[in-house]
Parts: C-alpha cells; structure tokens; sequence
C-alpha cells in the first residue's frame, strides 16, 4: 500500500492526499484531492471502473456481460444514448412496450382537451364557403342552407344562389391559440418515435404464415339475366345465367400470432420510392374511408380472378356514378347487359350500332329514317314491305291496303 500526504502551508484549504492499492490483478486508487475527488478500480487488462464528481465510467477491453435474476430498472433524468459499431440484438420472452410523450398526455386527456378546443375552428373550415345544404362525413354536422337551388328543376346546388358564408375562420384560430398554446405547453417536448434505416427495414408478425382458406368461391352462385333469344317471328325470350359469388368466411381472426397493427389518430402516410408499393394478402383486403378515395396513376388496372376463372369486379354506389375519359371508353365481353329502372339515355352527335338492333318496345323518331335496305312492318302473312308495297286507286287483289282517293266533282 502506498500513501502520499502533501502539505502545502500556502494552499491549507486543499487536501491533497491520494492512496493507492497495487496488486498483480489490477490496482485501486483513492484520489482524495479537494475538488478533484476519484475512486478507479483497475483490472490487470486494463478494464476499469472510474468515477468522480462528474460521471461514473465502465471500459470493458473484451466482452461485458451482466446477469439480473430478478427485475432491472434502468432512469435517466436526462437523454439516454445506446450505440453499437455492429449488430445490436434485444430480445424478450414477453412483450416490448415503447412509449413516449408526457405522462400527463395519457393521464390528463390532454389530446382530447386540445381537440375539444379546436373543434369550433374544424366545423367552421368544413362549413361551405357558399350557404348551400351539406352534411359532415363523419360527425354528420348538418349545414343549413342560406339561398336557392339551380333553376334548372334538378334542385342541384350548383348552380344555385346561395349567399356567403360570414363565419371568420381566421378569427376563430386567433380566439382559441392561446388555449391551444397552453395544452401544447403541458404535453411538453418531444413523444415521437423515430425509425431509421440506412438500408432495409423489416417488421414480421408470428414465425409461421396462416394458409387458411378465408372465402369460399360459388362459380355458378347466383341467377342473372343473360342473352335474349330472338325467335323467328322477331319476338325474343331472356335466358338466364349464372355468376361466381365469393362468401367470407372468419378462420384467422383468433389466431394468438400474426397481427399488425397501426393506428394513426391524425394522419398515416406510406411512400414509397421507384421499387413500388406491394401490398399481397392470401386473406380479405379492405380499403374503406368515409372521406374521399383516390386511386391515381399512369395506368390504372382493376381485376378479379382466381384459378378456376371465377373472379368478379363488382361497382356499389349509394347515388351516382361518373365515368370521363379524355378520349375513348371501351367496353368489352360476349355479353354486355345495362339495366335501368327507370330510363335509359344516349347523347351522342352520332351512335353507330355495328349489327342487328332488336327493340322490345316502341321506337319513336322525331327526325328522318333513312334505310338503306326495306323496312318491313308485322309478321307472318300480315307483314307489309316498304320498298316493294305500290298503293293503287282503287282495290287490288294484290294489294293488302286499300287507298281511298277523293276525285274532283264535274258539277
């Protein structure tokens, strides 16, 4: 054991005095200097433990391991930083829960207060900037409407006149900032998660993928109307047909593995780069939204089908349904069939029909018929031909139309 005492008359408020303990497994030093107090444990390979008023220190040359058999507790006051220069491994035999953010956050409602504060500002920015009637997506607020419909007897809004709306937005913002401030204040900094990768990221749920089937597919599951069968004397009979039918059916939802979930309360953004975004499920996919659904790109394609040629694509609308194209629309199948209930229409500066036209019903024209073959009116022995039919001045045995004609009088 060595020890050094120094006295020193001119600095008699400074203790110097340090007491070191060499042995050939490493050493132990005391460094009872005022102000500059510090206690080292040194091992003969050079790790050590080192602290002082400062900061308490570990330096492992090799491997550094630790083993707790009961629970471990870890605070940091202030920011705590982990860095590994090569693989970092974590792994739990239960769950991992990460959360962040101000306790007052989930125990205050302090989302809520700021939500409830700023309600007033949301309503007003959904309010329309014209008074026509409108209804909230999804708190269904309901907007009174201040003017009249379009003229035109649709009753559309647009169209109408409708007086402007007078609710101040930018007024309203202002009256609710300083209590907006304030809750803000009191979730205080940070409650973010930041992940990043320089290269790939991988999430996976569950170490075995579930194959169940989740639908069954009926080919021939429901009756539609098919193709009609024009008979010879031109009238026609509607065949029927069968179409697939896809019945859901629940085989995964209580599995005790494999979920994802992500929810965002305000907004979920995905982008993605040149790769692409796949999305590919052997289950039911769904993509609902009571807002606005926007499907875009440079080529768009929707499809349905399975391995034994049953798929279907099926269109369900509560009220319309429009359909624009800068130049074509093509429809194609070996039969197409258009129901309406209650009238069916075509505006066209021409429509060409390449083919026989059956109508079940009346034709009226209120503009020329031009044929360039006959036109034949009836069936059977009472039919009439147009181009081949010549009315005489009287009866004709081979006519079936008699003409009356008025001739003048010689009186």
């Amino acid at each position: 054991m060595k020890q050094i005492e120094i006295n020193n008359p001119i600095e008699k408020d400074i203790n110097r005095n340090e007491l070191v303990l060499n042995q050939n497994a490493g050493s132990l030093i005391f460094t009872n200097t005022t102000g500059n107090q510090r206690v080292q444990l040194t091992g003969k390979d050079g790790g050590n433990i080192y602290i002082n008023n400062k900061v308490v220190s570990t330096f492992a040359p090799s491997n550094c391991q630790s083993l707790t058999k009961g629970s471990k507790f870890d605070t940091t006051e202030g920011s705590s930083y982990e860095r590994s220069y090569q693989d970092m491994e974590k792994r739990a035999g239960g769950d991992v829960t990460i959360i962040t953010g101000n306790v007052a956050q989930f125990t205050d409602d302090l989302n809520k207060k700021w939500l409830d504060t700023f309600l007033p500002v949301a309503v007003a920015k959904t309010a329309p900037e014209m008074q026509y009637p409108a209804i909230g997506n999804n708190t269904n607020a309901v907007f009174e409407g201040n003017g009249s419909p379009n003229s035109d007897g649709s009753g559309a809004a647009s169209g109408g006149k409708w007086k402007k709306s007078e609710i101040d937005v930018q007024k309203l913002i202002e009256e609710v900032t300083p209590e907006l401030t304030e809750i803000e204040a009191q979730m205080g900094i940070g409650g973010n998660i930041k992940l990043v990768a320089a290269k790939q990221l991988f999430l996976e749920a569950g170490t075995t993928p579930a194959n169940f089937d989740s639908s069954i597919i009926i080919k021939e599951g429901i009756p539609v109307d098919g193709e009609y069968t024009i008979n010879s004397d031109k009238s026609h009979v509607i065949n029927k047909k069968a179409v697939p039918i896809l019945q859901e059916t629940d085989t995964s939802s209580t599995l005790p593995f494999g979920d994802v979930h992500v929810k965002a309360n305000g907004k979920l953004m995905l982008e993605g780069g040149s790769g692409g975004v796949d999305v590919n499920t052997i289950g039911n996919a769904k993509l609902t939204t009571s807002g606005r659904l926007l499907l875009g790109g440079a080529d768009v394609t929707i499809g349905g089908g399975t391995s034994n040629n049953a798929g279907t694509v099926r269109v369900n609308v509560d009220n319309d349904v429009f359909i624009e194209s800068g130049n074509i629309i093509t429809t194609s199948a070996p039969t197409i069939k258009t129901n309406a209930i209650s009238q069916y229409s075509i505006k066209s500066p021409i429509t060409v029909i390449d083919g026989d036209l059956h109508i079940a019903g009346d034709l009226h024209v209120t503009g020329e018929i031009t044929a360039g073959k006959d036109i034949v009116a009836g069936w059977g022995g009472r039919n009439v031909s147009l181009l081949k039919h010549t009315h005489s001045q009287g009866k004709d045995s081979g006519d079936n139309t008699q003409v009356e004609t008025n001739k003048p009088s010689n009186g």
